[in-house]
C-alpha cells in the first residue's frame, strides 16, 4: 500500500512531533531534506504541487531566525496579557506549527510568508531549477 504526499507529510510530521523540543529543528529539517529527496527520486513533485499550498505551514523552528525572535516576541506579549507567560509555555509555543498559535497571535503575515515561500520553491522546481 502507497502513500500519497499528504499522507506521507502527516505521517512524517507526526514523527516530529515525538522528537524532543531541542531536536525538534534538526527532526523538521531532516524531513524537508527527505521529503524533497523523494520528490526527486520518485516524483511526487508534479502532483504534490497543486496539494502543497493546501498544506498546513512549517513548524516555527523550521523558519528563519529573525522570524521565529519576532514570533517569540509576541507570543511572549500575548502570554503575559494571559497572565500565562512561563518559560515552559513560551517553549511549547515556539516548538509547535504556526497554526496552532492562530488563537494567541495574529499568524496571517507569517502564514502568507510561509506560502509564498512554497510557491516560489515550487516554481523554481517546474521551471527547472534544481
Amino acid at each position: 500500500m502507497g502513500f500519497t504526499k499528504r499522507e506521507l507529510i502527516q505521517f512524517l510530521d507526526g514523527l516530529v512531533e515525538l522528537a524532543s523540543g531541542e531536536n525538534k529543528a534538526k527532526a523538521v529539517l531532516a524531513k524537508e531534506k527527505f521529503l524533497s529527496d523523494f520528490e526527486n527520486i520518485y516524483g511526487y513533485e508534479k502532483e504534490g504541487i497543486t496539494e502543497a499550498s493546501k498544506l498546513p505551514p512549517r513548524y516555527i523552528a523550521a523558519m528563519p531566525d529573525m522570524v521565529q525572535e519576532e514570533i517569540r516576541q509576541k507570543v511572549m506579549t500575548a502570554l503575559v496579557e494571559h497572565g500565562e507567560c512561563t518559560p515552559e509555555n513560551v517553549d511549547r509555543a515556539m516548538s509547535s506549527k504556526i497554526h496552532d498559535l492562530e488563537g494567541l497571535i495574529d499568524i496571517r503575515e507569517y502564514a502568507e510568508r510561509m506560502e509564498a515561500e512554497q510557491r516560489k520553491k515550487a516554481e523554481q522546481k517546474g521551471r527547472g531549477g534544481r
